[in-house]
């Protein structure tokens, strides 16, 4: 995992995600705020917190060292612990980010369980994750089985996640798509196809490779309306759409009489 965070895509995708987390979390200070996994990216270090906790399983990416920019603020407390068992009393926590946490754990309904029950009541929730509708999505489907990650990891589609949050009883405050350009390892095509950005979330902008999600807790839960599983879609850019035939000729038919 260390190795592709540090080839030219897994560079290029750090720091997007990071990029949207720190825009799309409501602005505003956070007494607490924790980060489960990925322990070497620093996603909470643009919030304005008093305490801030890193808790990765000691495995894989806990054994990451990462690149000198990336590393995590001193202010942060560190510690091993499951994401199924987190060492936090209920309602303990303001903010927390779960950063592809989901995408390489058995059972996300219970992270999600364990994450719901030490947020607090309007603490804010934000998942980062691969989506399965993507480019990355296609290349996780024909390597899943080889071990190497990311790509051995479970890819969900964003409506799916923003489901099981409705579930909980969130509200969604922000959500965003990310990385068009196909997963190839060069720095040279990566900045190269850097257009793609622009163009994919003009274009297509529900089919980009990683989601970020952020949801906030409510006080009461509500009875949900469950028809609303493409409710994220009213955060990306609206796509442009051609002007349907019948308008044009009627449009063409008054130029022609003004003439």
């Amino acid at each position: 995992m260390d190795r592709w965070l540090n080839s030219p895509v897994g560079n290029s995708v750090i720091q997007a995600e990071t990029a949207a987390f720190a825009e799309l979390v409501p602005s505003g200070f956070y007494a607490r705020s924790l980060q489960i996994g990925l322990s070497e990216i620093p996603y909470l270090d643009g919030i304005e917190t008093r305490e801030r906790y890193i808790v990765d399983e000691g495995s894989q990416s806990g054994a990451l060292h990462g690149r000198p920019n990336r590393k995590q603020s001193n202010k942060s407390h560190y510690m091993i612990a499951s994401p199924f068992a987190l060492p936090f009393p209920e309602r303990s926590q303001n903010l927390i980010v779960l950063p592809h946490t989901m995408d390489h754990c058995e059972n996300p309904h219970d992270v999600l369980r364990e994450v719901n029950e030490i947020l607090e009541p309007e603490g804010c929730l934000a998942i980062i994750g691969f989506n399965i509708f993507s480019l990355f999505g296609c290349v996780h489907l024909l390597m899943s089985k080889t071990g190497r990650m990311p790509w051995d990891g479970k890819f969900y589609s964003v409506g799916r996640v923003q489901d099981w949050l409705l579930l909980l009883g969130y509200d969604l405050v922000g959500a965003r798509m990310l990385i068009y350009r196909p997963p190839i390892n060069s720095e040279r095509y990566q900045k190269k196809m850097k257009f793609l950005e622009n163009a994919g979330s003009r274009w297509w902008p529900g089919l980009g490779s990683v989601y970020v999600i952020v949801g906030k807790k409510r006080e009461i839960m509500l009875t949900q309306r469950r028809q609303l599983s493409t409710a994220w879609t009213k955060f990306l850019p609206p796509v442009v759409q051609p002007v349907p035939q019948k308008v044009a000729r009627t449009m063409n038919m008054e130029a022609a009489s003004n003439e």
